[in-house]
């Protein structure tokens, strides 16, 4: 670095002292001799955001360190995480305990400044578990249980701005189309996927699945939406063109979350009770592997969320070992393990370049 410094003393024809000074400054701080112009961006530069479900916390974490950078308090029993489209906002949506008091709040936390911003009351809205933040970053789908309803909340205000009715026990997960026109609501008491025209804000399909019909997971080309059956260990797959239900096949032991790979080609779907995720071909629908979250002990996992990351990468959350284990989604092997609080259950990443 000496010989840079005084090559560029020489190249741009310094003598005032005060002029030396600033260069100086300027040279370690990474600028005029090209220190920054070659950083690497991996891709796992970013934040990852676990909530952990019994800790009624959430770990924001440097993926490309592995750091923990802060673990910040929640509501009571914190279940699903969505980042904003510009990425600097994480929602927690605070469940509440199973046998207590319902929960009727959001967490949010700012990203940057790596603070719990505020929390978002519903007030007579109960049990939010589902969320999705709409493309115009102002805006945001949040199932509420108790009053079996989607419900869109304008952020800047706090604002309840429309309630769609499912009349379903338990909805529970929401995913939204690619344009934001409709919402996929799966109910897991009445077995049902309800599919919501978010304009309008009514229901133009409800669709009987399995029992206990809960993990969500849309094809990237948008045709197909593979819904898993927790009660009945099977998976439906639904036909979103015409809006029916063209197939069921079977799952591992109580499928509780379902992912695509980015490619289309893959849809994996995590089995709760039996500590492992099913790997099927899309196109056949036929299962061609179980990966066990713990092969090497007798432990069960307990995976609940997925995550997919850059690097064709898929997360998945141990609620029962509090770690979560990086999955390759070529060879799907086991590439990685992170530990957690207490529980993790919900997880979203946002890139550093966000």
């Amino acid at each position: 670095m000496a010989d840079s410094f005084i090559q560029l003393i020489r190249q741009k024809n310094l003598r005032n002292p005060f002029s030396i000074i600033i260069l100086a400054l300027l040279v370690l701080s990474g600028f005029g001799c090209g220190q920054n112009e070659g950083t690497e961006r991996t891709e796992d530069s970013g934040k990852l955001v676990v909530l952990n479900k019994s800790g009624y916390t959430a770990m924001i974490i440097d993926m490309e360190s592995r750091e923990v950078l802060a673990t910040l308090p929640t509501g009571v029993a914190p279940h699903e995480a969505v980042i904003s489209p510009d990425g600097r906002y994480a929602l927690a949506s605070n469940y509440g305990e199973y046998d207590g008091e319902p929960g009727n709040t959001l967490t949010v936390i700012d990203l940057e400044e790596l603070v719990v911003d505020r929390e978002i009351d519903l007030g007579e809205y109960a049990r939010p578990h589902g969320l999705a933040w709409l493309n115009d970053g102002e805006h945001i789908a949040v199932t509420a249980e108790v009053q079996e309803a989607l419900i869109v909340l304008h952020f800047p205000t706090d604002e309840i701005v429309q309630v769609t009715p499912t009349n379903q026990q338990r909805s529970h997960i929401v995913h939204l189309s690619s344009d934001n026109s409709k919402a996929y609501v799966a109910n897991i008491d009445y077995g049902t996927m309800s599919i919501i025209d978010m304009q309008a804000g009514e229901v133009i399909a409800q669709l009987d699945t399995g029992e206990g019909a809960e993990g969500i997971a849309i094809s990237p080309d948008e045709s197909e939406l593979w819904i898993s059956n927790r009660y009945e260990d099977t998976v439906s797959i639904i036909d979103l063109e015409n809006y029916e239900v063209i197939e069921t096949i079977e799952a591992g032991s109580f499928p509780i979350r379902s992912n695509f790979t980015p490619d289309g080609d893959h849809v994996l779907v995590a089995n709760m009770e039996g500590g492992d995720v099913s790997v099927f071909d899309s196109a056949s629908r036929t299962e061609l592997m179980r990966i066990d979250l713990e092969p090497d002990s007798d432990l069960n996992a307990g995976p609940v969320g997925m995550l997919i990351i850059p690097g064709n990468r898929i997360l998945v959350a141990g609620t029962q070992t509090d770690r979560l284990y990086m999955i390759d989604l070529e060879s799907f092997e086991i590439i990685d393990h992170i530990e957690t609080g207490e529980e993790p259950d919900g997880m979203a990443f946002v890139g550093i370049d966000h």
